[in-house]
Parts: structure tokens; C-alpha cells; sequence
């Protein structure tokens, strides 16, 4: 059994997608995973996992605990808990329950390279203590990235840090710039770029079932159609007539945000290619109208918060792949294969 340690230079680079897509093109091999510094946290019938853990362990039916995949969920606990020696300790058990009968064993990092730095659980410390090789993935703006990654050759001296075997970019909008100028650039600095990944818009459509998950949303009808696919979003702030005259409330696909008090609102909106509609405030309409929802399969999840507030969160949702996603993991399974060098390497 060998580990293969995944991280990143910045949060949502695509670690999780990397190991998804990795695993698929594994059929052939028993794989393992943990994420040692769990921090995607879901709190679910009196139970506390990492999103990711969850998510792989039902993509890959593997005979594990999502909450028995991290070691901890908070800074202060973490702590608190463990000294310097004990959480090499940890570290290394884990390793070895995960990666029985395994023939590799995937071990994600918590947001970044630098996340979990204070308690133990950053990068560098734990590739080190599994004396893993390493695969960076780095997305964001091409400068940003540039930066970074010549950030960490020169100053952090990441080669002493850790085994990094190499670069994955990822959620690229130019192929070419990337392949022409600023790959040349990268491994001038001293870095092997191993992966040069298209973004694909497909991977970034949300859907109910995360709103709900990352909301902590209740379902008030609709569960059965909480994986329709959501384009647009409109903020119901104003009268029905009003938001009718908007060519954005005449886009398909959308999910709509507004007071459960907006009836009629709501009833427009149930009516006009909505793909769901989360109620704020607490307030649920009446009967007749959750009916209405349900005759048309429009979900409808509740949350405590104003219409505005719910927009912040609603923007700040990450796009997370699901066990139900077939046509997203069949996409991330083609993308690895064709556009990283991952597979023809020693390290899988």
C-alpha cells in the first residue's frame, strides 16, 4: 500500500475532483482515503464528517466511517488534544486502518497547504510523517498561480518541505496561454507541471440537494427533485409583476430566493422554469401554494435567514460532487485520463 497525498495552493482548487477522477481511471485497484484535518463539516443525525470523506466513501462504496476518515474538525479541539507526537501517532493509525488491503491510499488535505498549520495538521507536516508523495493543485487567475507557485520554491523551499511530485492547474480558461506561455514559466521556476485541466462548465452547475445540504436547509416538498440543475438566481426582492418584466426572471433553470411571505411571488415563480425556490425568514406559505410546488416539482427549502443574507450564503456555496452526479464523475473520470500525467506515473 502506498499513499498518495493530494493539496493545494489555494480552497476549491479541485483537490477532491483530482482523487474522484484518479480513483475512476483505478478500477483495477483497491483504494483507500482519509482527510486527516476534516473542515467541510456536515452535522447529520447527531453525527460530525467532512463533506469529502462523505462523498467519496458513497462514490466508492468503501467500507468506512465518513467521521472515523479525519482525526479532527476544529483548531481548538485539535489542540487541545494532541501533542506533536501523538498526532504523528494518529496520523500514521489511521494510514494503516484505511490502507489494509489497499493497494493505494489517497489522504486529502484540509483547505490549502497551510490550513491546519497552528495545530499540526497543515501539508507539510502530515506528507512528511506519511513520507508520501505529493500532488499540488493550484486554480485561480494565471498570475495568482505564478505567484504562488514561485512563492513556495523560493521562500517556503517546498522541495526540502515535501516529496511534490508535481503541478496540477486546474479550471483553466485558456489551454493555450497555458500550454504556450505560462507552463514553460512554471517549470522554469522548478516545478513539473503533471496536469493541465479545461474548465467545463458542466462541473459548476448546482444543484438543490447541495442548497440544502450546505444550507442546512429543511425540504418542504420536493426531495425527489432535488438534483435538477440550477443556471440562473434571482433575488425575489420586489412584486410579481415587477420581477416578471425582468428578463432574468425569464431565464430557465433558475432558483429563486424570497420571503416565504411573498405569495405571490412564489405562485409566478412555481409557474416560469423554476428549478427551486428556498424560502427565507422561516416563513412557510400556505397550503395550497406548497401544493402548487409539488404538482410542479419545484422544491422548496425553508432557511431562518432574510432574503438578503441568504444571497451571501447562497454565493458563497462550493460546488461539491455527489454519488448521484453520474454525468459530473463520468466528466472528472475523462478529463484526468486525457489531461494529466498522473497515470503513466510510479506514485499510483
Amino acid at each position: 500500500m502506498k499513499p498518495l497525498f493530494v493539496t493545494s495552493t489555494n480552497p476549491n482548487a479541485g483537490k477532491t475532483t483530482l482523487i474522484i477522477g484518479l480513483a475512476k481511471n483505478l478500477s483495477n485497484k483497491k483504494i483507500g482515503y482519509m482527510k486527516p484535518f476534516g473542515e467541510r463539516i456536515v452535522y447529520k443525525k447527531k453525527r460530525l464528517w467532512d463533506y469529502d470523506a462523505a462523498s467519496i466513501v458513497k462514490i466508492f462504496k468503501l467500507d468506512e466511517v465518513p467521521e472515523n476518515l479525519s482525526i479532527g474538525f476544529d483548531h481548538s479541539k485539535i489542540m487541545y488534544m494532541y501533542n506533536e507526537e501523538q498526532l504523528r501517532e494518529k496520523i500514521l493509525e489511521a494510514l494503516d486502518r484505511v490502507g489494509e488491503g489497499k493497494d493505494i491510499v489517497f489522504v486529502e488535505d484540509g483547505r490549502e497547504l497551510s490550513y491546519g498549520a497552528s495545530v499540526g495538521l497543515d501539508g507539510f507536516n502530515i506528507a512528511s510523517t506519511l513520507r508520501s508523495d505529493v500532488v499540488l493543485v493550484a486554480s485561480g487567475e494565471d498570475y495568482e498561480i505564478l505567484d504562488t507557485l514561485a512563492f513556495l520554491k523560493k521562500t517556503v523551499n517546498i522541495d526540502k518541505k515535501i516529496n511534490l511530485r508535481g503541478v496540477v492547474i486546474n479550471k483553466i480558461d485558456s489551454m493555450e496561454n497555458w500550454e504556450e506561455i505560462y507552463k514553460p514559466i512554471v517549470e522554469k521556476i522548478g516545478i513539473k507541471v503533471i496536469g493541465l485541466i479545461p474548465r467545463r462548465k458542466e462541473l459548476e452547475v448546482i444543484t438543490p440537494r447541495i442548497l440544502a445540504d450546505q444550507l442546512f436547509a429543511k425540504i418542504v416538498v420536493g426531495e425527489e427533485w432535488l438534483d435538477r440543475e440550477i443556471e440562473n438566481t434571482f433575488i425575489g426582492a420586489m412584486s410579481a409583476s415587477a420581477a416578471a418584466k425582468s428578463p432574468l426572471f425569464s431565464r430557465e433553470n433558475k432558483l429563486i430566493i424570497t420571503s416565504g411571505d411573498r405569495t405571490d411571488l412564489i405562485l409566478v415563480s412555481i409557474e416560469n422554469n423554476t428549478s427551486c425556490i428556498i424560502l427565507t425568514n422561516n416563513i412557510l406559505p400556505p397550503s395550497h401554494i406548497i401544493e402548487k410546488a409539488r404538482k410542479k416539482k419545484v422544491p422548496l427549502l425553508l432557511v431562518p435567514w432574510d432574503t438578503f443574507q441568504t444571497a451571501k450564503y447562497v454565493e458563497g456555496i462550493k460546488i461539491l460532487v455527489t454519488e448521484r452526479d453520474e454525468k459530473k464523475i463520468k466528466i472528472i473520470e475523462e478529463l484526468i485520463r486525457n489531461h494529466t500525467e498522473l497515470l503513466e506515473m510510479e506514485i499510483l
